[in-house]
């Protein structure tokens, strides 16, 4: 039984009334044929164009940057694995067939000064030339389909324009093409039944030939009539999300400099707006951009909150600094953006606003400066956006990508971003507890657990107890954002997403309904709670291994009395005479290796012992000492889950690599023995530091044992340091209220059923009401089960001053309680 006591008259702070909020970034083909629902691919036939600051090797298999940051293109089809998922067949024109008829990519005479490429086709009679769409065109029956294309022909041509498939045409349309230069043509249809699998033909009965300079295929009804998928923005209103960050992430960066986002490319006519080429391995045709966002804010009443490029491509990718005029230039594209958003109708941008249908100003009340930036070079260029919007536009809040309050630099919010494990975000509940109070706001970017529980419910927990951590903080916290937003199932590149879709419905994963249940729950004012519970243990496995410097004598290794030996050398070798092993330094592959991890220095060794799948047992060893030399051992030595994500997809890192495996570190260097978790952001001590003199020029006799809760170890028959396997509360709690009502936010991370014993300070009506969401640990959510995990409203008798609540097993729980008046 756990226990909750609430004093709703000790009320702490107000609710941060933006807490959440959701985070868009055009990946996993979120944008083109997702929110954005354009049903053509590569409708501006530059997919298989490559930025000109790039190169491709491999027959175009790679694409690799100047600064030689490499990416999977595979001729503009993007990654490897979409195309033996989907079964793409080769075309010189990524989406674009014929029969009878012969295609080519004209790059000189294109439709305008942003398209890099036309499409000429030369038809004989009866030929065709169609687009396969995102995998498929779907089509409903009775739902109306608007098209059109930009068409030049030296003679007139009549063309039939249908959807169709191999044994039913759905809807077509039809056109005489004639004119001077690039004409526009515009149709429709209405779906006559169902179809999945469809695609957009172009035939031309009597043949000839014909250069298309774009084309566009969109269902007529969408959200608010403004152009965005229903289903996906429905699911989206209903997180009650209070912001929008956009346009990413990574993106707004860019890999190279061409492909660093720019508001002045994402603004216009669709058809004038530049294409380019994302990280996320497909191009993007920008037909979502930043006038769409803006309307989807004021649409779901969300604050905009814009990420503009602070000058630097990708840190994590080979990055190259913006300098001089190109600097000042990307400033002036941010402040361009600003004036395009909040400008009156007689300012340059302001007055294309209006031209595009929206003549009073929207809402821009966040800029934040970059994208995980970080270093000198981010400061610097900070410092100079922060300046110069601030004097400008004083009441826009400015938001930091790290704290660089500590280096005297001023910032209104830092954006912290954390990917981990379940047991990560329960662990850290407590993570905003010390920080100053009178320091910048914080913006909770971006989390998700990405290993372990994936999309599943008791990774929802995980977050969920990181989220009632927040919640008891909001006098810091500001606002918070779940990443990545949208998935296409057909062309994942990340997992998890919060809601994933194909081309004809949507689900979410259970994490979706815990951002609702929060976002729809929020009260006034946070309120004081105490909760006592009983404790979990992070699940540990795997046995030692050795770490540091190169040539680590050792010999004598048992697990539980019985020998055991190196079974990964992760970097370094090992060699053997008369039963002392050294570790020698590491070898020109492993180095190689190295390169393509974070974090991991090419002259440090790591040998795991053992198998991995062990949870308790006793390890011993007898290590050489030598005086100013480090020896470090790891304990619980295993591979972290796997993460869907692979930072170089030409280049994939081994199963078993020197970043994928974190054990706690027994280190002893210079007389001091410590004991710590390889932790973000920064190692965690697990015992204080000791004093130890070794027996330095001789071997000493080194031991662990480990239950799965506790780890002692042993120099020389003495025990150094005792600690605790981390742990995290069984149950956790976080209350706000209002005048009428006491809001209880639970989260029970046991199997079992908890009897919550909730006790008041005030009168309250006996009915309320509890939104559940729960069921198995590896619950998820799929297309033909999308709501296995989902919330559930039960309404309930029996709430008093003093009560028991069930919460079930593994549940998260919002609990309505009325005040009586």
């Amino acid at each position: 039984m756990s226990r909750i006591t609430i004093r709703t008259q000790n009320k702490k702070f107000p609710v941060a009334p933006n807490l959440y909020g959701i985070f868009f970034e055009d990946i996993n083909r979120a944008g083109d044929g997702g929110l954005y629902p354009e049903m053509l691919r590569n409708r501006s036939f530059e997919d298989s164009t490559w930025p000109k600051d790039c190169h491709t090797e491999q027959d175009g298999y790679a694409l690799v940057t100047r600064a030689g940051w490499r990416d999977e293109f595979n001729h503009g089809e993007g990654l490897s694995r979409w195309i033996r998922k989907n079964q793409t067949p080769y075309t010189p024109v990524p989406a674009w067939y014929t029969r009878q008829a012969v295609m080519r990519l004209e790059r000189e005479d294109t439709l305008n000064k942003h398209r890099q490429a036309a499409l000429s086709a030369v038809f004989e009679k009866g030929g065709k030339l169609y687009n396969t769409g995102f995998n498929g065109i779907s089509l409903k029956a009775g739902e109306t389909y608007s098209f059109y294309m930009f068409a030049k022909t030296e003679h007139p041509v009549s063309v039939r324009v249908c959807a169709e498939d191999d044994s039913h045409v759905f809807g077509s349309m039809d056109f005489l093409l004639e004119g001077t230069g690039y004409v526009r043509y515009d149709g429709s249809f209405a779906a006559d039944r169902d179809g999945d699998n469809a695609r957009l033909s172009i035939c031309c009965p009597e043949g000839g030939e014909i250069s298309l300079g774009f084309c566009s295929l969109m269902p007529q009804d969408t959200y608010m009539g403004h152009g965005l998928r229903k289903d996906l923005a429905e699911k989206l209103k209903a997180l009650n999300p209070r912001f929008l960050r956009f346009p990413g992430g990574c993106i707004v960066e860019g890999f190279s400099p061409e492909t660093a986002m720019r508001f002045r490319n994402v603004i216009g006519p669709v058809w004038e707006r530049p294409g380019h080429q994302l990280m996320w391995h497909y191009r993007s045709y920008n037909g979502l951009g930043f006038h769409e966002y803006l309307q989807l804010c004021e649409d779901l009443d969300m604050e905009p909150l814009y990420v503009c490029n602070c000058g630097m491509t990708c840190q994590g990718r080979a990055p190259v600094l913006f300098e001089g005029e190109e600097l000042e230039d990307m400033l002036q594209d941010t402040l361009d953006a600003i004036e395009y958003a909040v400008g009156g109708k007689d300012t340059v941008w302001g007055s294309l606003r209006a031209q595009m249908g929206h003549p009073e100003p929207f809402r821009m009340n966040y800029i934040e400066i970059g994208n995980e930036n970080f270093g000198p070079d981010y400061e610097m260029r900070y410092r100079k956006f922060f300046d110069t919007i601030r004097a400008r536009y004083p009441n826009i809040r400015l938001i930091a990508n790290t704290h660089l309050e500590k280096q005297g630099i001023p910032a209104d919010i830092v954006d912290e971003h954390f990917y981990s494990t379940a047991e990560f975000f329960a662990e850290n509940i407590h993570y905003y507890d010390g920080y100053d109070r009178k320091g910048p706001g914080i913006f909770l970017g971006e989390l998700a657990v990405v290993r372990g529980w994936v999309g599943q419910l008791y990774g929802a927990l995980g977050e969920a107890a990181f989220l009632i951590g927040m919640e008891r903080n909001q006098d810091v916290v500001e606002l918070a954002s779940y990443a990545p937003l949208l998935e296409n199932v057909n062309y994942n590149a990340w997992f998890p997403n919060l809601i994933r879709f194909n081309n004809r419905e949507s689900m979410a994963i259970p994490t979706y309904y815990v951002w609702k249940m929060f976002g729809n729950s929020r009260g006034e004012n946070v309120v004081e709670a105490e909760e006592e519970t009983g404790i979990l243990y992070r699940p540990v496995k795997g046995m030692a291994s050795l770490m540091g410097p190169s040539g680590l004598r050792y010999k004598n290794a048992s697990w539980n009395g019985r020998p055991v030996g190196i079974s990964h050398e992760l970097m370094g070798r090992i060699e053997e005479k008369d039963g002392v092993f050294r570790i020698l330094p590491p070898d020109q592959e492993q180095r190689e290796e190295a390169q393509k991890l974070y974090g991991v220095d090419p002259e440090r060794v790591f040998a795991v012992f053992g198998e991995e799948e062990v949870t308790s047992g006793a390890f011993d060893i007898e290590i050489y000492a030598e005086e100013g030399k480090e020896i470090s051992l790891g304990i619980y030595s295993s591979r972290m889950p796997k993460e869907v994500y692979v930072a170089d997809e030409t280049h994939p890192p081994k199963e078993w690599n020197a970043a994928n495996v974190k054990p706690f570190v027994w280190r002893l260097e210079n007389g001091i023995s410590s004991f710590r978790e390889q932790a973000y952001p920064e190692e965690k001590y697990l015992d204080e530091e000791r004093l130890l003199q070794l027996q330095y020029g001789q071997f000493n006799r080194f031991r662990y044992e480990a239950d799965g809760k506790s780890m002692k170890l042993y120099v020389n028959g003495e025990c150094i340091h005792e600690a605790a396997v981390p742990s995290f509360p069984a149950m956790a709690c976080a209350v706000s209220d209002s005048s009428t009502e006491v809001i209880v936010k639970i989260v029970n991370f046991s199997p079992e059923e908890d009897e919550v014993e909730i006790s008041l300070d005030c009168a309250v009506e006996t009915d309320y009401k509890a939104v559940v969401l729960t069921g198995e640990k590896q619950a998820e959510n799929s297309f033909e089960e999308p709501e296995r995990v989902h919330d559930e409203e039960r309404l309930l008798s029996g709430a008093a001053e003093q009560f028991i609540y069930r919460a079930p097993g593994y549940s998260v729980n919002v609990l309505w309680i009325g005040k009586k008046k």
